[in-house]
């Protein structure tokens, strides 16, 4: 195991003359003790004279040799901050990957979304706890790697972008970039007016060196100013090229899709079939699950797409009862014996039309992510409708966005995910398959079943579209149900959690795709959860209750 000491590191932090009696982050390393752990470097600002540039420069030339540490100085961090930060270093290096800087927000890479860590009065939360490539990273806290050579612009000074500059630089000398997972809140807002002005600067500066149209960055993107000649790609000739040599020595996992065609659906098979077999990456098999009475006419279709896929037909015995909810049409064993032992696989139905990128993401994302063996890749999915305007009027299709979602408290919460959005690794889904008692597995239970026991990440990208009905987006399977339906997760994974689980104030209705459900038996703790979801001073007092307890085994603890 990769031993990393913070006799390595120095924790440096510019701080205004007038804001060092009110700053979180001096706040911070007083209550925690933190210069008995690590060499501090704190710099105050007297007039505003100095700018961060030059602030960076001096650090990195008082302490040659030194990772540095940088962080504002309106930031609260938890007494684990420093056992985590060696603890994110020590799990990159241990995967056999260099690094050339690290930080807790900013733009993952290839996917352009942004990671960053969220706090709400329930504790820290996270969406992803794992290093991932960055093209940006926001400058309130950067890590910076001894090696790393600043080399900025004497005529570019102030207190903007020296992020974005480092991330280039960083880069640019093949040292890559990281968002890690470290517990904190930044209280900064930014200065939007200013951001830009310098963005403009900052635009005419890279446009010498890049011929890029834009730099994405996680205030927004920065615009250049390409100058005639010039056609460096600082994604394809920096970026990627630095991840192919990093990661060269993993491969790519295989892909089985499997396809489910029940008889409402047959006439949308071939579009989906054509989908699944016309992607950049193609999978390694596709299964087709479909009833008895469909097997031969779908045989016909397979068999034109089998010279470019290796296609295998299962159907459920003519005399076995088939639940029209059932993902796995009564096939289950034989799915479980044609998987292979490793690989991901990621299950649709004739409806779900993949964009061709679908499978490239998701393996991709399996490449470039360390420590993403176990976690499940999540691609947004739309959904295509057709309606009239008014009556008697054709039918139009319309295009309608499903539901975005960073974390699974949004699936919780009311975000519904289709299963074609999920890809997983093939260890996942026998978990869930075993688990799984006996009956019909719907589509709900198994998206619940799957974030119940993996992490999920989110990769914002569109994986395709689901044909559907805005009858069935709007169909709504009732409270009881859901909670019925989300017990075992709430249970296993937040206890309580259905006391304070509420949707977003702030988001629009969201289309969202519901199964029917038949007769929910509730058990007793479903009963009581309702029950008392009617009596929110009783829920905040059984939270507050939940929290003074928690304070009082630390205390015990500490004594």
């Amino acid at each position: 195991m990769i031993s990393i000491s913070l006799d390595d590191f120095v924790l440096s932090i510019l701080v205004g003359e007038h804001h060092q009696a009110t700053a979180a982050t001096l706040e911070c390393l007083d209550q925690w003790r933190i210069r008995s752990a690590i060499t501090v470097d704190l710099v105050v600002n007297h007039n505003s004279q100095l700018d961060y540039f030059t602030y960076l420069e001096q650090v990195r030339e008082r302490h040659p040799g030194k990772h540095l540490l940088i962080m504002h100085a309106d930031i609260y961090f938890a007494e684990d901050f420093l056992h985590r930060l060696i603890e994110q270093i020590a799990f990159i290096e241990e995967a056999g990957l260099a690094w050339g800087l690290l930080g807790p927000a900013g733009v993952s890479y290839p996917y352009f979304k942004i990671v960053r860590n969220m706090v709400d009065y329930h504790g820290i939360l996270y969406p992803f706890p794992y290093p991932l490539p960055a093209v940006h990273l926001d400058g309130h806290l950067l890590v910076i790697h001894k090696d790393l050579v600043f080399d900025f612009n004497k005529d570019y000074r102030g207190f903007h972008h020296y992020d974005t500059l480092l991330c280039i630089r960083s880069w640019s000398q093949s040292l890559p970039v990281f968002v890690i997972n470290l517990p904190l809140r930044h209280l900064g807002q930014g200065n939007v007016a200013e951001w830009q002005e310098r963005s403009d600067a900052l635009g005419r500066d890279l446009g010498r060196v890049y011929g890029n149209k834009t730099i994405v960055t996680s205030m927004g993107p920065v615009e250049l100013d390409v100058e005639p000649g010039v056609t460096r790609d600082f994604y394809k000739q920096e970026v990627e090229s630095t991840l192919a040599r990093l990661f060269h020595h993993r491969t790519l996992q295989d892909v089985t899709l499997v396809l489910r065609c029940d008889d409402a659906s047959e006439s949308s098979f071939g579009e989906a079939l054509l989908s699944v077999c016309g992607q950049f990456d193609k999978p390694s098999q596709v299964i087709v699950l479909c009833s008895d009475r469909l097997r031969k006419s779908l045989e016909l279709e397979c068999s034109y797409f089998g010279m470019f896929v290796d296609i295998r037909i299962l159907s459920a015995h003519p005399a076995t009862t088939v639940s029209s909810e059932d993902v796995l049409m009564g096939c289950g064993d034989e799915i479980a014996a044609l998987l292979p032992t490793s690989g991901l696989v990621s299950f649709l139905d004739a409806t779900t039309s993949l964009f061709p990128n679908y499978v490239r993401d998701a393996r991709q994302f399996h490449v470039l992510g360390a420590g993403v063996e176990n976690v499940v890749a999540v691609l947004d999915m739309n959904y295509a409708v057709l309606e009239s305007k008014r009556q008697d009027a054709e039918l139009e299709p319309r295009l309608i966005e499903g539901w975005k979602t960073e974390t699974i408290e949004d699936i919780v919460s009311g975000g519904i995910i289709p299963l074609a959005s999920f890809v997983m690794p093939i260890g996942i889904f026998r978990s869930v398959f075993n688990d799984h008692k006996g009956g019909a597995l719907s589509e709900r239970v198994f998206v619940f079943r799957l974030v119940a026991r993996a992490r999920v990440f989110f990769l914002r990208r569109l994986g395709g579209y689901l044909r559907t009905t805005l009858k069935q987006l709007s169909a709504d399977a009732g409270p009881l149900v859901e909670i019925a339906i989300q017990g075992e997760f709430l249970r296993s994974s937040y206890p309580f959690a259905y006391l304070w689980m509420k949707r977003h104030a702030s988001a629009a209705p969201a289309p969202v795709q519901i199964p029917t459900f038949g007769a929910v038996h509730l058990s007793r703790e479903q009963l009581l959860v309702t029950k008392l979801a009617q009596y929110p001073r009783i829920v905040d007092g059984i939270f507050m209750l939940h929290g003074l307890l928690k304070r009082l085994r630390k205390r015990v603890f500490i004594r």
